[in-house]
């Protein structure tokens, strides 16, 4: 698996805050020898905690295209909001990334129970007014070219 850039900033940018705030701690506590357990497990700490945040900002530039059309497509249903959709599409986006390659149809009776089993995921919309919403998401994953497919560098676009 290929580092992904933003992921290596965001891992690197807080590993040295983690390792700067580690090496003062671990000085102030131990003395020298402290000073560099603190350096090593601080950063070791930032980069981790790093990569969990860029991979998160990767995870909104998945949904903004979404968040830009959901009002006009056909499916949408006067009365929900964004939060509403939101979900619908990350559970698609996710899915998609887990059983790449399989149309929609053969997979799902699978979301269907998921979506129901996680309560919605905090959506207020049922399975039929969720379910063209992730079969949107997950067609125009099927037809997006590699690059802008979600954990790629560049923004995902749907059409």
């Amino acid at each position: 698996m290929a580092l992904k850039q933003d992921h290596i900033f965001g891992s690197g940018s807080a590993a040295l805050a983690g390792g700067a705030a580690g090496a003062a701690i671990g000085a102030a506590v131990g003395g020298p020898p402290g000073l560099a357990i603190g350096a090593a497990a601080g950063g070791a700490i930032g980069a981790l905690v790093g990569e969990r945040m860029s991979e998160a900002a990767m995870h909104d530039e998945d949904l903004g295209h979404f968040r830009q059309i959901f009002h006009t497509m056909p499916y949408y249903s006067n009365g929900f909001e964004w939060r509403d959709y939101a979900p619908a599409y990350r559970y698609a986006i996710d899915a998609h990334a887990r059983h790449q390659g399989s149309p929609f149809d053969h997979v799902e009776l699978q979301l269907q129970e998921g979506w129901e089993a996680a309560s919605h995921f905090g959506s207020r919309l049922d399975w039929n007014r969720a379910q063209p919403a992730m079969r949107h998401a997950w067609e125009s994953l099927d037809n997006a070219p590699p690059a802008r497919k979600p954990g790629n560098r560049v923004p995902f676009a749907a059409r």
